[in-house]
């Protein structure tokens, strides 16, 4: 049976097993920040099959030092999910505007 979450703040449901706890280990990063799944669709190769992602970031204030980081740590992040390998993962668009900093994160997370 699976289980269906709602992301907060979104309108597309996602999976829990697969994006949620990709979505918890983000969160654990950046922890003030809001993480949602935008859109999830399977993915396979000859080998390999899993998710492909994009996670939108939403962030309030000027913590431009902590976004920053973020994004230049997040490639190269080893993430710990069970029975899952994120095989690449990387902060495709920001933006400033307003005082809210917004991401969109890219992110193909392999079954293992």
């Amino acid at each position: 049976m699976t289980t269906i979450i709602q992301a907060a703040g979104l309108s597309g449901m996602i999976e829990r097993s697969s994006a949620s706890r990709l979505l918890r280990a983000l969160q654990r990063l950046l922890p003030e920040a809001s993480f949602g799944i935008l859109s999830e669709r399977p993915w396979h190769s000859l080998t390999f099959s899993g998710h492909q992602m994009c996670i939108s970031v939403l962030l309030n204030g000027p913590a431009t030092e902590n976004v920053q980081r973020f994004k230049e740590g997040l490639p190269d992040h080893e993430f710990c999910l069970p029975g899952q390998l994120v095989a690449d993962i990387a902060v495709t668009e920001r933006c400033f505007v307003a005082g809210e900093h917004s991401l969109m994160i890219e992110a193909l997370v392999l079954d293992d």
